[in-house]
This record gives structure tokens, C-alpha cells and sequence, in this order.
């Protein structure tokens, strides 16, 4: 539509440069042709593309508008074409100037009623389309037929098709944006539907080592099985929210879920294990599930493969800009430039990077060294 706009205000730029040189008769009968014709097969285009665009929206417009439509539209074109040689809407005169005869507000009627009923059916609609949507449409009626009621009554005046092109902006313009809009709907489902599926592999993963070392006690300590079991049913029971909350949960929440955790691998592993808090800031926000995989990590291949076992240290603070959350042990540690040495927990560390970028721009840094423990630091920005 903007393509054929442009042309037609090409035409009309020609018709009127060569207004006044009487050899350029013939070229301007040929442009101001397609200035009246291309004009209804716009109006026409419009409105398909104004039934389209509102069906879109959920709203029901009868099939018979835009055949009718362009029915009337052709019409109009037969009657441009039947002045060109009886000169009942324009003709030029021998001087070459472009003359309106009596009859040329017909030319100017026929667009300016169908305007009016394409206006009509998207006022009928505007509680579907919404304020910004209805304005946008509503321009390309509002601005031409103005221009072509003033046209009627001032000779001299070529204000319709400027008055268009407006009108076609305003609409590309608020198509661009809407599309813009869409997109980043489509990137957001994407991403909490990957954040959906990160979930379900870490979920499954916390619950199977939690019920193995239930199990593992009930074989080495029977009597502390049972308060491990007790202790776990709380865990279920108070933290079932942060196993499907896909967005983002308060720090408290996120700290009793680790301190129910160590204190199930407490239970199992007893004075191997040594976990000390350092809790510097707690009021922030953060993706669910996002500090236990890491210590879980801490506890797997940190810890328990050290011979005695160690500590691990999880400190929080905040900066002026950020929220720093560190994981720290003395365990066997790994070489960082040899990627992990479980595929799993790649995964999962994975999955908390994505997370963190995705929902608060918070980042993971990972710092390990082969014996001499692993440093792991979230930072989470105030400002997201």
C-alpha cells in the first residue's frame, strides 16, 4: 500500500510540474489515470487489510464487506475511465492545466463513502481493537477524507494523497509495533518455557539424592532415619512452591530450602561435612532453585570426594549496584578449562546461568582449581 501511495504521489507531483506545457497532455491523461484509479484500489486494499486486521483480533466482520466493497470501487474505476473521454469528472484545458468539471465531486464521493463505512465498522470494533489500534485505523479515514472534503470545495489544492501517505505510516508504523510486541511475547514464552524445562531436570535430581540419603541412613542409622524422613516431609510440605515457582522467589525462601537440604546431607554425611553461613544481605529477589544446585555441586564433587570431607561456606552481601551470593569449599575442586567432570552437573549449572541471565541479568562465575576447593559467585543487579 505504501509502495502504490508513493507512486500515486509521483503521478501527482507530474501532473502538476507539467501543468502550463501543453506537449505533456498526453503523459499527464496517463498519470492522472492512475492517480484516480490506484486511489480506489487503495481504498479498496485497505479495507481488506482493515477486516484482516480486525478478524485478528477475535472480532467476527461479515464476508460480503470487502466484496462490496471493491464492487463499488470498480465501478468508480469504469467511470474514471468513461471521462477520459467525455470529461465528466476532469479534463485539460489547451493550455495543459488540469481542469475539474462539474461532475468531479462523484470522483471524490466514491472514496469518501467508503471511507466513512470503513470507519463505521472500526468504530463497531474498537472495543477489540483497543484505543491505540482504533486510532491507527481510524487515521486513514480521519486524514484523507478531510483532505478530500477540502478538495471539493479549493481548487488547486493536491492534499489527499499526502494526507494518505500520513495515514499509511501511522498504521505501518503501529503494525511495526505491534509484530515488536508479539516477538517479545514469543521470546518471553520461549525462555519461561525453557526455564519450565531446567526446572523438571533439576526437580527429579534434588528428590532422588534426598530419598537416597534417607535410604542410606535407614541401613547406618536407623534412629536418625526417622527424623531425616520427618525433616524431609517439611521440606516437601513448606517448599513445594519453590519446586514449580518459575519466577522469582525471596532470598528467605531460598536460604531455609538450602539449610533443609544440608541438613539432610548433614544427617548422611555428619562431621564430614561443615557448613558455616555468613549472611550479609537477605532482602532481594531471586530465581527459584538457583543456590542449592550450586551447593549440591559443592556437596557432590566437592566434598564428598575428599577424604575427610571439608566445609563449605555460603556467604551473602550487597554493593551498591549488586547482590552477591558466594558458594565456597574446600573440597577436591576441578580444572575449569577441562569443562566439568560430570555431564549432569554441567547441566545443571547450566541451567542456573540461563535462569539467572534470563529473569533478573544476574551471572555465574565459577572458579575451581584441581585440590584447592571451588568459588562460586552469583551477582544479581539492584536495578532489574
Amino acid at each position: 500500500m505504501l509502495a502504490i501511495n508513493v507512486f500515486i504521489l509521483g503521478c501527482d507531483i507530474f501532473i502538476w510540474i507539467g501543468g502550463g506545457h501543453p506537449q505533456l497532455v498526453g503523459a499527464m491523461k496517463a498519470a492522472n489515470f492512475f492517480v484516480f484509479n490506484l486511489g480506489y484500489l487503495l481504498v479498496a486494499l485497505f479495507t481488506a487489510y482493515m477486516v484482516t486486521y480486525i478478524r485478528g483480533k477475535g472480532s467476527a466482520v461479515s464476508d460480503k464487506i470487502v466484496p462490496v466493497i471493491t464492487a463499488f470501487c470498480a465501478v468508480a474505476v469504469l467511470l474514471v475511465i468513461i471521462s477520459m473521454f467525455n470529461n465528466m469528472f476532469f479534463y485539460f484545458s489547451e493550455k495543459g492545466y488540469f481542469m475539474r468539471s462539474p461532475l468531479h465531486w462523484i470522483s471524490q464521493a466514491y472514496p469518501i463513502i467508503i471511507i466513512l463505512l470503513d470507519m463505521g465498522i472500526i468504530l463497531k470494533h474498537s472495543g477489540k481493537l483497543g484505543v491505540k489500534d482504533t486510532f491507527a485505523l481510524l487515521s486513514y479515514g480521519i486524514l484523507p477524507a478531510g483532505a478530500m472534503a477540502v478538495q471539493i470545495f479549493i481548487n488547486g489544492l493536491a492534499l489527499v494523497y499526502p494526507a494518505a501517505t500520513v495515514s499509511l505510516l501511522i498504521i505501518y508504523v503501529n503494525i511495526q509495533v505491534e509484530q515488536s510486541k508479539r516477538l517479545r511475547e514469543k521470546e518471553l514464552e520461549l525462555t519461561q518455557n525453557r526455564i519450565a524445562m531446567m526446572l523438571s531436570q533439576i526437580q527429579p535430581h534434588f528428590l532422588y539424592n534426598s530419598l537416597t540419603a534417607i535410604a542410606q541412613m535407614c541401613k547406618k542409622a536407623p534412629d536418625k532415619a526417622g527424623e531425616a524422613t520427618i525433616a524431609f516431609a517439611n521440606y516437601l510440605r513448606g517448599n513445594l512452591d519453590s519446586l514449580t515457582q518459575k519466577g522469582m522467589v525471596h532470598f528467605d525462601r531460598e536460604l531455609r530450602h538450602i539449610k533443609t537440604y544440608l541438613s539432610l546431607e548433614k544427617m548422611r554425611f555428619e562431621e564430614n561435612i561443615q557448613i558455616v553461613y555468613s549472611i550479609g544481605a537477605t532482602d532481594f529477589m531471586l530465581p527459584s532453585l538457583t543456590i542449592q544446585p550450586i551447593i549440591e555441586n559443592a556437596v557432590k564433587h566437592g566434598i564428598c570426594k575428599k577424604e575427610g570431607g571439608g566445609t563449605i561456606c555460603l556467604e551473602t552481601m550487597e554493593t551498591a549496584e549488586n547482590y552477591i551470593i558466594r558458594v565456597s569449599d574446600d573440597g577436591m575442586g576441578f580444572d575449569t578449562a577441562a569443562f566439568f567432570p560430570d555431564e549432569r552437573q554441567h547441566v545443571g549449572i547450566e541451567n542456573v546461568r540461563f535462569r539467572l541471565a534470563a529473569q533478573c541479568a544476574g551471572t555465574l562465575k565459577i572458579e575451581s582449581h584441581p585440590g584447592g576447593g571451588t568459588k562460586a559467585v552469583v551477582t544479581i543487579p539492584k536495578n532489574k
